[in-house]
């Protein structure tokens, strides 16, 4: 992973909201209640969940060895079934194919192709294994910012919305000229210019 050895590409965040005393056990209860698991029926498309930074099969976080010093260190994992646009409109037409001649039809309506589409696409899905991504988390505690090691849109609207759901603070994209975040010379300056 990028965080540990080689090279990284990552987003900084802020944390906003208040640590209650006892955040360690707090943080613990809940990566392991949002840890990673696996898509569990043929038709979800996307599973998301933490998991250890140093074993992405690690979803039990045994021996907290997620915490370094001040710092905690793990991994989001997201697994998503895609199916090629190509394929679900050949197999569509496949079927759609063999269902008017099955049933003597010159035309298929709308809501019988709608009907089509729907069934062959979960086949599809049934029959489609999820592609695991795996994204680094390291966040530092005490200074209440984080990173994350993507620059994808994609992967910030899913961080975001599992991080609120398990820690109960919200992570805010750094903008290092934020005065509310700024030491008082740059907030200054900041002021300044606005005028």
């Amino acid at each position: 992973m990028g965080l540990l050895k080689g090279s990284a590409t990552f987003t900084r965040y802020r944390v906003i909201g208040e640590m209650q005393d006892g955040f360690r056990d707090f943080f613990d209860t809940q990566i392991k209640l949002h840890s990673f698991k696996e898509i569990s029926t043929g038709l979800e498309e996307k599973s998301t969940g933490w998991t250890s930074s140093e074993n992405v099969l690690d979803t039990d976080f045994q021996y907290a060895g997620y915490s370094l010093g001040d710092y905690v260190l793990f991994c989001l994992r997201i697994d998503r079934k895609n199916i090629p646009p190509a394929l679900l409109k050949l197999k569509v037409l496949e079927a759609e194919k063999k269902y008017a001649e099955e049933n003597n039809l010159k035309k298929i309506y709308k809501e019988q192709r709608a009907e089509i589409r729907e069934t062959v696409r979960r086949e599809l899905l049934a029959h489609t294994a999820p592609v695991p991504s795996f994204y680094e988390v390291c966040w530092a505690l005490s200074e209440s910012w984080l990173i994350l090691g993507t620059l994808s849109a994609n992967v910030f609207e899913d961080f975001e919305e599992l991080f609120k759901r398990s820690f109960n603070l919200i992570p805010v994209h750094f903008v290092p000229w934020d005065p509310a975040f700024a030491d008082s010379e740059t907030a200054s300056a900041l002021a300044m210019l606005k005028k």
